[in-house]
C-alpha cells in the first residue's frame, strides 16, 4: 500500500498543493488508529495496517521537499536533520502554510511571495532566491503559451497525434541532467540509508548483539541494547548541530567511512573470537560494545540524518514531485529487501558475513555519491539545481511536461 501511495502523491500535489496533500494524508492515518483502537477482528487489523501504509506512502515523498522549501538555506540542514529525531515537525509545519514554490509554479505569485516571506523573512539573499523562482516560472509560462498558439493552427486529427508524441516525448524528462543525476544520487543514498543499519539494528538488535557478544539468552543483552538505543537518540540530536555548522560532504563521507570501518571491525572481531576464543575472551563485553557504540554513533550522526537532507535539497523544482516519488518508491523496495533477507543472512553467513556484505554495498554507493554529489550547504535550491546542468542554465522548454500535456488536452477540447 505504501508503494502504491508513493505514486499517488504527485497527482494530489499537482491538483491540491503540498499543504492540502499533507492534510489529506492524515485522514487514513486517523482511520487507521481508530481501527487499531477497536481491535475487533483480524480483517480490521489488516485494514488498519493498510490505512497506515497509505498515509505513510503519501507523506514520505512530501515531507523532505516541504521542509527544504520552507526553510532558509542557512538552516535547511538542521531542520531536515530533525527527521532523524521526529517526522512530526515537518508534518506540523505543512499544516500551517502552503509551499511557496508550488504557489509560484501555479502562477499565484502574490500568494507565493507572501508565503515565501512569511517562512524565510526579507533580506537580500531571500529576495534573490525569490526573484529567481518567479523569473524561471514566467519563462516556463511564456514557453507554454507559445506551444498553445502553435496547436491552435492544427486540426483535431493532427492534435491527437501531437498528444501521443507529447506523451512519448515526456519520457525524455528522465534524460535531463538536473533530474537524472539527483535521482541516481538519492537512490544510492537510500541504499546507504537502509544497509547502514537504520532499520535492521532496531528490528534484529537482540539477535545481532547475542552473536557479537556471544550470549545465548536474549535477556543478557537487554541493557546493552538499551545503551545503544539511548546513544542513537543522542546522536540524532547532535546531528542537528553538525548539519548546521559542517559541510554535507564532510558529514556524509566521514560518517560513511567510520560506519564501514566499524562494520569491518565487528566482522573481524567475531572471526578472531571464534578462532582464538581464549585470548579474546579476556576483553569480555567491553571491546565488542565499544565497537558497536562507534558503529551506531557513526551512522546515527551522519548517514541517517544526511539522507533526508540530500533527498530534500537536490531535486529540481519543476520535477521534484516525480524525482521524489520514484526515489521513495525505490526506498520501499530496498527496505523490504534488507528486512526480509537479514534473518536468512544471519543464519547462513553469520553476522560477520552479513556486515561485510553491508560494508561492501556502502562502499560502492559512497563512491558513486562522492563522484556525483556537489556540496549543497548554504546554497539555494535554485543554485543547487543549476549545478547539475552542463552550462549552469536550467532548461525551461521541457520542465513542466505534465502541464504541457494538460494544455494539449485542453486545446483538443477547444477544437
Amino acid at each position: 500500500m505504501s508503494f502504491a501511495a508513493n505514486f499517488l502523491t504527485p497527482v494530489l500535489i499537482t491538483r491540491y498543493g503540498k499543504q492540502k496533500t499533507h492534510l489529506i494524508s492524515t485522514i487514513p492515518a486517523i482511520f487507521g488508529w481508530m481501527m487499531f483502537a477497536l481491535r475487533e477482528s483480524m480483517p480490521l487489523f489488516i485494514m488498519a495496517r493498510l490505512m497506515h501504509g497509505l498515509a505513510f506512502g503519501l507523506r514520505l515523498p512530501l515531507s523532505p521537499a516541504l521542509v527544504a522549501e520552507y526553510t532558509d538555506p542557512e538552516y535547511r540542514g538542521a531542520f531536515l536533520g530533525t527527521f532523524a529525531v521526529s517526522l512530526g515537525l515537518g508534518m506540523f509545519l505543512s499544516h500551517l502554510w502552503e509551499s511557496p514554490s508550488w504557489l509560484i509554479s501555479k502562477g499565484r505569485f502574490e500568494e507565493g511571495i507572501k508565503s515565501f516571506r512569511w517562512l524565510r523573512g526579507i533580506g537580500l539573499d531571500q529576495e534573490k532566491e525569490l526573484n529567481a523562482m518567479i523569473d524561471l516560472q514566467k519563462r516556463r509560462v511564456a514557453n507554454e503559451a507559445k506551444e498553445i498558439n502553435k496547436l491552435k493552427h492544427v486540426n483535431s486529427k493532427i492534435l491527437y497525434w501531437k498528444l501521443i508524441k507529447e506523451a512519448v516525448y515526456s519520457l525524455r524528462v528522465f534524460k535531463k541532467r538536473e533530474l537524472l543525476k539527483p535521482t541516481i544520487i538519492v537512490i544510492n543514498m537510500l541504499i546507504i540509508f537502509e544497509f547502514c543499519g537504520n532499520h535492521f539494528m532496531p528490528a534484529f538488535g537482540n539477535k545481532i548483539l547475542m552473536l557479537v557478544l556471544n550470549k545465548e539468552n536474549p535477556n543478557d543483552v537487554n541493557w546493552h541494547l538499551t545503551i545503544l538505543d539511548i546513544l542513537r537518540m543522542a546522536c540524532a540530536v547532535v546531528a542537528i548541530f553538525l548539519l548546521k555548522y559542517l559541510r554535507r560532504r564532510t558529514i556524509l563521507f566521514t560518517s560513511g567511512f567510520l560506519t564501514v570501518l566499524s562494520m569491518v571491525a565487528i566482522a573481524s572481531y567475531i572471526y578472531i573470537r571464534r578462532s582464538y576464543s581464549a585470548e579474546v575472551s579476556l576483553f569480555g563485553d567491553t571491546l565488542p560494545m565499544c565497537i558497536m557504540m562507534i558503529y551506531v554513533s557513526s551512522f546515527g550522526t551522519g548517514l541517517v540524518p544526511i539522507n533526508w537532507v540530500i533527498c530534500g535539497e537536490i531535486f529540481p523544482m519543476a520535477n521534484r514531485n516525480i524525482g521524489t516519488t520514484i526515489s521513495i518508491a525505490f526506498l520501499t523496495i530496498i527496505f523490504m529487501i534488507s528486512m526480509k533477507t537479514a534473518p536468512q543472512l544471519y543464519e547462513t553467513i553469520g553476522v560477520e558475513g552479513s556486515f561485510l556484505c553491508y560494508a561492501s554495498i556502502l562502499t560502492i554507493c559512497l563512491v558513486v555519491v562522492c563522484i556525483l554529489l556537489p556540496e549543497t550547504k548554504d546554497r539555494t535550491l535554485h543554485d543547487i539545481e543549476t549545478s547539475f546542468t552542463r552550462k549552469g542554465v536550467i532548461e525551461v522548454v521541457d520542465d513542466e511536461v505534465e502541464m504541457r500535456l494538460v494544455n494539449t488536452k485542453e486545446a483538443v477540447v477547444e477544437r
